[in-house]
């Protein structure tokens, strides 16, 4: 009987991969290459350890469309890229593979060129353009808007019953305080934010939509905030407040039964640790502009955030409408979104940004109702503010500016940083911004300030370190009873000159 068992023909030291052996039913030894496990084989004669062995091996795997590899006993740990969205991982056969992933769960976009090379980076800008155009940034608030706009169970199609949770979303979606009446005095709410507080409260119907209200107490909203990032959380409870304010002003509700009263999100405290969106440094505008000369959309773009201060919801819809001449100068006016027109920006136009509109207005991009947008038939119309500002995301990770948080909102705190610098006052800074609360323009003057303030303190211990010489210093000798000078010697200041000493 043959034995069923062998031990391993290979030397010791070959680690080539693709290189197998099996046994002929007479018990003779088989070598072959094979590159996958449905794959076209090549059997190898020679004999094994000799250099024709070799050689047949190589013609082999040259026949398979292969590439020489050595199998590895030990792989070197694996390094991530230090890249945003660009990971590596492992095959079996210790193969180190590069692939783009905004997030778990989203595909991942597989990186071919060589790790280290221009090629590398180029398909890697590609695949995070659009991923980003299709997904969205993986930030925080990206984060959020995707928690928002999950899918929720399917909600009852019949009328709700008196009294429930969705009896009162029902009617509170109809109400004044919803769509908004101006002659009963109520403004509404607008699109942008039905469809967040929509998507907020709903998510809250599966589990409580058919109880009574009273279901809705602080423990169980408490323990809803948690389970969302402090951003969301404070969503969720301002939503819940408006729907709360309209039922006691329906008096469907006692004030004292409010379950919101006494509740925080932590939004305030969490945006004060993380700081918010983050400035943009004149490294990070000089990548851009290095990389958008004059002339092109993406340079506009910046151009637009960058001179005329603006909030992305009206960077967006900012056109040739909005250049008006005042006091005999050009300036940007327009009436700000966040107020819903109750509040209006009047910048005059800076002289790099003329130069910037020139060279757009050459090269054909700006379009008559808007200066830049998306392209439908030769005319450039309005995009939304959320494509607008992707588009802007895509421009700066292109010029390599790629940081977390580092958005649109990026460059208008670095702009009010600079005017803080520049000793405006809240007034100057509140008119520029379209800001109606002094408290922000105020929040960056004391930033300024205080820097400031450092700064020139240390001025003057530099100046007065540097004018204190060796004349402060001044070596005194005492006389002994012959009244001749004393050997030893005492140093003191002058400021000690007239003390007596004891």
């Amino acid at each position: 009987m043959l034995e069923t068992k062998h031990r391993d023909p290979r030397a010791s030291g070959d680690r080539r991969m693709y290189l197998y052996f099996d046994y002929s039913p007479l018990g003779a030894l088989r070598w072959y290459v094979k590159l996958s496990r449905k794959g076209r084989r090549i059997g190898i004669s020679e004999e094994y350890g000799t250099e024709a062995f070799d050689t047949a091996y190589d013609a082999a795997i040259a026949a398979l469309g292969g590439v020489m590899r050595k199998r590895r006993s030990a792989p070197d740990p694996l390094v991530q890229p230090e890249r945003r969205y660009v990971q590596a991982d492992r095959s079996q056969r210790g193969q180190t593979r590069y692939y783009v992933q905004l997030r778990n769960g989203l595909p991942k976009i597989r990186i071919q060129s060589q790790f280290g090379t221009k090629a590398f980076n180029d398909e890697c800008d590609a695949a995070i353009v659009s991923q980003i155009a299709i997904y969205g940034d993986a930030t925080d608030y990206v984060n959020a808007q995707k928690q928002r706009n999950e899918p929720h169970p399917e909600l009852p199609t019949e009328p709700p019953k008196p009294h429930t949770v969705r009896w009162y979303w029902t009617l509170y979606k109809r109400s004044d305080h919803w769509l908004g009446d101006l002659s009963a005095g109520q403004d509404g709410l607008s699109g942008s934010t039905r469809l967040q507080r929509t998507g907020l409260i709903e998510s809250l119907l599966p589990g409580n939509g058919e109880k009574p209200f009273a279901v809705l107490t602080r423990k169980v909203i408490r323990a809803e905030m948690k389970a969302r990032t402090p951003s969301q959380a404070g969503n969720l409870l301002s939503a819940l407040r408006g729907m709360v304010r309209w039922m006691i002003d329906e008096e469907h509700l006692e004030e004292d039964d409010d379950p919101t009263i006494g509740l925080k999100s932590g939004k305030a405290k969490a945006s004060r640790e993380s700081g918010g969106f983050v400035p943009w440094t004149e490294d990070d505008m000089m990548l851009y502009r290095t990389k958008w000369p004059l002339g092109t959309e993406a340079r506009l773009m910046f151009d637009i955030l960058h001179y005329t201060f603006l909030r992305v919801g009206d960077a967006h819809r900012f056109g040739p409408p909005h250049l008006r001449k005042i006091v005999r100068k050009m300036a940007v006016q327009i009436a700000t979104e966040k107020s819903r027109g109750n509040t209006t920006v009047t910048v005059p136009v800076h002289p790099e940004f003329a130069d910037s509109l020139r060279a757009a207005r050459a090269a054909g991009i700006i379009g008559a109702e808007v200066f830049t947008g998306k392209m439908v038939k030769g005319r450039v119309l309005t995009m939304n503010k959320k494509a607008w500002a992707m588009k802007f995301k895509k421009y700066a990770v292109l010029a390599g500016v790629n940081e977390p948080k580092k958005s649109c909102h990026g460059v208008r705190k670095a702009r009010a940083e600079v005017a803080a610098y520049a000793d405006c006052t809240e007034s100057q800074m509140m008119a520029m911004f379209g800001w109606s609360d002094p408290k922000m323009p105020a929040h960056y003057i004391a930033q300024a300030n205080r820097e400031k303030l450092g700064m020139s303190g240390m001025d003057k211990i530099i100046a007065f370190d540097q004018s204190a010489g060796l004349d402060d210093f001044t070596p005194l000798s005492r006389e002994n009873s012959r009244g001749t000078p004393d050997p030893n010697k005492v140093v003191t200041l002058r400021s000690n000159f007239g003390k007596k000493t004891p």
